[in-house]
């Protein structure tokens, strides 16, 4: 495994906006999670907040363990909040970031022909989520449990033989200021070395603490565990959205199709409708009338659409 910079010490590390992605990558390969001062900016982060407000202000409460009671969600942020889409989805690190854990190559034989085929990762999920004084932690958890990913225990990255180890990435962006007594994310580093058939459960008493200002990010792999923490607070809201990435021949966890109505979907730039599923998965996942969904949205270029081998 490619090695973090001698300039970084032990520990999830906090790096500016501008470091190098190569030592975001290393970072994220030797401890799982990686924190990036100021990635969004203030101003960015407010739009997309008053674009969700309503949305969350209205949200419905959780039955279940998993989001406590005091926790209000905006899903389907993609079609509400075209600032969110292009500072966050669509931002330049966490893109490259996905690209390099999460496109898969194939090699297959087509006849005589031994054919390279490249899936290009594309959108999981999209929540923004504001937890009240009280809400109690979640459960940790690794989100790659929603692909089915099944990991051997491993002493450290290696890059031939983890190439496809992930099935997921996530970033979470501070909309507000976000410490340990108002429910930061609670993480423990190195756990997406572990393996998935241990016997004991992960232990609280290993987590790191998030401790993010408004506009930072916390980039993390899906293997790792992790879960909001508990508000402690009696006056402070966290403010956090969440965004995932997944292999392109994987299955979303929110459905964009259905999240975001087809109207607002075609209203977005052509990279964001790419991105979140208007796009083939090569070779030939995501056709629609056996051609690149992409037409869907742009029905007049219907004309240029052609039927042709994988």
């Amino acid at each position: 495994m490619p090695a973090a910079r001698a300039t970084y010490g032990e520990g999830v590390q906090k790096v500016p906006a501008d470091a190098p992605v190569e030592d975001v990558i290393a970072l994220l390969k030797r401890d799982g999670g990686v924190f990036i001062k100021g990635l969004v900016s203030e101003a960015d982060v407010d739009q997309a907040y008053d674009d969700c407000r309503e949305r969350m202000d209205n949200d419905k409460v959780w039955e279940g363990k998993f989001f406590p009671k005091e926790t209000q969600r905006a899903p389907g942020l993609l079609g509400l909040s075209p600032t969110y889409a292009r500072t966050q989805v669509m931002n330049p690190v966490y893109r490259a970031v996905c690209d390099h854990f999460l496109t898969t190559r194939t090699w297959n034989w087509w006849g005589d022909e031994f054919k390279e085929s490249v899936s290009k990762p594309y959108v999981h999920s999209c929540t923004a989520m504001r937890i009240g004084p009280g809400g109690k932690a979640q459960p940790l958890h690794r989100d790659d449990y929603i692909g089915h990913n099944i990991l051997a225990e491993v002493d450290s990255w290696d890059d031939e033989r983890d190439v496809n180890r992930e099935t997921a990435i996530g970033m979470f962006v501070a909309g507000s200021t976000v410490t340990k007594a108002n429910g930061g994310t609670q993480f423990i580093p190195g756990s997406h070395l572990w393996g998935s058939h241990r016997k004991t459960p992960p232990d609280v008493n290993l987590c790191e603490y998030a401790d993010m200002e408004k506009g930072d990010a916390f980039i993390m792999l899906a293997s790792c565990f992790h879960g909001g923490g508990t508000n402690s607070t009696t006056d402070e809201y966290r403010m956090i959205f969440s965004t995932f990435v997944t292999r392109g021949y994987l299955r979303q966890e929110e459905n964009q199709f259905l999240a975001v109505p087809q109207e607002v979907a075609g209203k977005l730039d052509r990279d964001i409708q790419e991105y979140m599923g208007y796009s083939l998965s090569d070779p030939a996942c995501g056709t629609v009338e056996q051609v690149d969904p992409i037409y869907v949205l742009y029905p007049d270029q219907g004309a240029v659409a052609k039927y042709q081998d994988f």
